[in-house]
This record gives structure tokens, sequence and C-alpha cells, in this order.
């Protein structure tokens, strides 16, 4: 599966992974204007948490989709379920599920930051294609799915409707991979008049079917002839539809078509793509990147515990109100010996300052940050099997038999380690790629890229 975006054959359109990385090198930059255009100041903690948050909500789709839309199978949209499998063949990659769903925004979009994803058809533009030209529109989002692009896209917009604040931070890099995903519909459909007739009926509807194509594409030059009006593509998610069709003539004439045209020919025929493959374990690296990575986003959520090194000063009013409370003679004794003892045990941790009528209690900041980072690793561990730190590291959680993880497992999973690390036998074990309290708990940390059992 990842042959076709490696090596000197890659199917990526150059400059995709440059733009990913300028995307997010300026994405601080992005993030300032945008804050001073919507007037209001955006925080690395809003950031954090909307990552979470959307973490999550992405592990809902799956339910969402069963529970709302119509699962794509031979005897559902038979011809459908046909395209979607002969795709995968040719991509040489597992079958993902697929959905239709009433939605009049998007005709077709790939979902999912790990297995199993999915592609969901809308009811509304299915019937309105044919075989061919769903060959096309299939396989440019099972193309995304291969090239990892929805591990990423699925965050920014899990159901695929375009969000101008994303096309503005994130609308280089997304207009690229599109480009990048033309080329494999193009490859499974085999025909540049069945891939233009797929864009055009997804752009305009059932109106594409009375487009004049070749007019259309001449508006490129007019577009050429007055760049002032390409600036509008620039605040997209979606490159113009000219655009797209000129690149899938230039890629039709690029000997690299021939190439691949032949290989995507031959596996046709080729044994279906098995859904499960070995497992690799995760490293000490790996690992300790996840886990800083996870640090870093609990530390932005929880306001306190990016503040944990912060030292507190008691207020004097309430010591000094204590000792005044001691010395009086009208308190009995028992009450004085602990006003005395409370004035002067006050410490930073933990304080009760009196001020104005008012108390406040101020919680030790190292229980509220591992608190935090317990609930965030065991609710994302259970949803979806990684956590934002395994993301960024491909890394996932399943069990002995490669199956999801739910909530009693995780739990399972990490009084576990914190046993091991006070039996000393889990400091011992820290370079191995099963862990100790991973054998006891019956989970394991793999590859994000390995498939999970259902």
């Amino acid at each position: 599966m990842t042959t076709l975006f490696t090596g000197r054959e890659s199917l990526r359109v150059r400059g995709e992974r440059a733009t990913f990385v300028w995307t997010l090198l300026t994405l601080p930059i992005t993030i300032v204007v945008l804050g001073w255009v919507l007037q209001h100041a955006i925080s690395w903690q809003e950031i954090a948490l909307l990552l979470v948050v959307a973490m999550v909500y992405v592990s809902f789709a799956r339910g969402r989709l069963l529970g709302g839309g119509l699962r794509v199978h031979a005897g559902q949209f038979g011809h459908v379920y046909a395209v979607v499998d002969e795709c995968a063949r040719r991509i040489r990659m597992p079958v993902p599920h697929a959905f239709v769903r009433d939605d009049p925004f998007v005709p077709v979009v790939a979902i999912g930051i790990g297995e199993p994803y999915a592609v969901v058809l809308s009811a509304q533009y299915v019937e309105h294609f044919a075989d061919d030209e769903l060959r096309f529109l299939i396989g440019r989002e099972l193309g995304h799915i291969a090239a990892g692009h929805t591990r990423l896209t699925s965050l920014l917009s899990a159901n695929g409707r375009e969000n101008g604040v994303i096309a503005l931070a994130f609308g280089s890099w997304l207009r690229r991979i599109d480009y990048t995903a033309d080329r494999i519909g193009l490859l499974c459909c085999g025909s540049l008049d069945a891939a233009i007739r797929a864009i055009a009926v997804s752009t305009f509807g059932s109106v594409g079917r009375k487009v004049d194509l070749g007019a259309f594409a001449e508006q490129l030059k007019e577009l050429h002839q007055e760049p002032s009006l390409r600036m509008a593509e620039w605040t997209a998610s979606t490159p113009y539809a000219t655009n797209r069709i000129a690149a899938l003539h230039r890629f039709a004439r690029d000997p690299l078509y021939a190439v691949w045209a032949q290989r995507f020919a031959e596996n046709v025929s080729a044994p279906m793509v098995a859904d499960a493959r070995d497992a690799v374990y995760a490293g000490f690296w790996r690992r300790t990147t996840a886990f800083f990575v996870d640090v870093a986003v609990v530390q932005a959520i929880v306001p306190a515990a990016a503040a944990v090194q912060q030292r507190f000063t008691p207020s004097p009013t309430a010591t000094a109100v204590l000792k005044e409370v001691a010395a009086d003679k009208d308190t009995p004794s028992w009450v004085a010996s602990i006003m005395n003892v409370a004035s002067s045990t006050l410490n930073p941790s933990t304080t009760t300052t009196l001020n104005n009528g008012h108390t406040h209690v101020v919680v030790a900041g190292n229980g509220t940050m591992w608190l935090a980072m317990t609930i965030y690793v065991v609710v994302l561990v259970s949803l979806i099997g990684q956590t934002f730190g395994m993301m960024v590291s491909d890394l996932r959680v399943v069990g002995e038999n490669r199956g999801r993880v739910g909530v009693g497992r995780a739990i399972g999973r990490y009084i576990s380690l914190v046993a091991s690390l006070f039996a000393i036998v889990g400091w011992f074990g820290i370079f191995r790629r099963v862990q100790p309290y991973e054998k006891w708990s019956g989970t394991r940390l793999v590859s994000g890229s390995a498939p999970v059992r259902s």
C-alpha cells in the first residue's frame, strides 16, 4: 500500500510533503492573523482541546454511519460495492467499509484516522454517477486513505465539508493532496473522459451532464490571463475544477501514468489484500515520542498542568487571622491548638487563603496533571485505540488478538503500567517491544498502519 507513494515512481504530486511542512511552520503566523481577523486570541490550549475533541468526534463516526447511514454490501448498492472492491484490488489495500448517507454537499468522502476506514457516498449523488465515474471518485478516496491523508483531514473535517478557517490554515496542503488523489482515481477508472465527467457531475450535480467540457476546460486560459482571478482558490480547500482537469491531462501524458496503469490493470486479478498483517511492535523511541507529545497536549489543555512548577505563597492575611483567633482568650484551648497548627503548616502546594471574606483553594498542580493525563489516555485509547501522541508517532493500542481495546482493558493497561513501575520490574523492561504491563493487561502497542479487527 505504501509503495504507491515512495521512491522514484511515487504517485504523490511534487511538493506535497514540502507543502505540508511549510503549512506547519507557518501555522503560528496563520493563527495570529486569524485571531486578529476574528477579534479573538486563539490560544494553544484551545487548539489542543479542539484536536482531542476532533479525535473523539471522529471515533464516533462509525456509530453515526451505522445508525444513520446505509452500509454498502453485495445485496445493497451492489454496483457500488463491486466498485469499492475493484478499486481496493487495484490499489492493493484492504477493502474499507462503505456507506451511503444523506448529504447534499459532499458527493463522496473517506474518513478515518486508523482502521477501520470508511468511504461515504451521498444518497443524493450516488445514482447520478455511471460505474466508470464511481471508479474515479471512489478510487481517489481510497488514494487518500492509502496516502495517509485521512489521518489529518478527518480531524480537520469529519464530514468532508469545507470550513473557511481550515481552508485558510491548511488550504495549500489540502489542494495539493487532491491532485495526488485524482491521480489514483484516474488509474482506477482508466479513462480520462470518465474522470472529467465525474468531476463535472460532482461539481455541478446532474447539470454536469449538459456541460460542454471542452469549453469549460478553456476557462482556465482566462484564469491564467488574469492572475487576480486565481486568488479565490487560495482561500479554498479544493482546487478549481478547471485546474484539476488540466492536471489530469498532464498526468495522462506522463510516462509515469503508463507504468502505473499497467500495474493497476494486473492487480485486478491478484488475490485480495488480507485485512491483518504482522504487527510491528513499538520501540522505545516511538513510545517516548508519543508520551512527550501527549504530555504537551495535556499541559496545553489543563492550565493548571502548565504551571506545575509554579509555587503559591500563602496569604499573610490568612496566617495572621488564624494566629489572632488562637490568641483570643475566649477561644477554647482545643480550637486554639488547631489554629496554631494550621497557621504553621500552610504550604504552597495546598493553600487556603482568606481574603476579603472569600475562600480560595489552590489544588496541587501535579495531581491535576496526572489526573488529566489518566482521563485523556483512557478515554482516547478505549474509543479509538490511540492518543494524539500515538497518532503522531504512528502507533495504536490493540488487544492480544489484534482486536479493539475497550474501557475495561484500557483502564487495566494503565493500572498495570503504574503497578509495574512501583514493582521495579517495569523499569527493566522499558526497552522491550512488549512491556511487562502489556502482557499483564493483554494489550499491545503496535504500528498505527496495522489493521485492527472489528
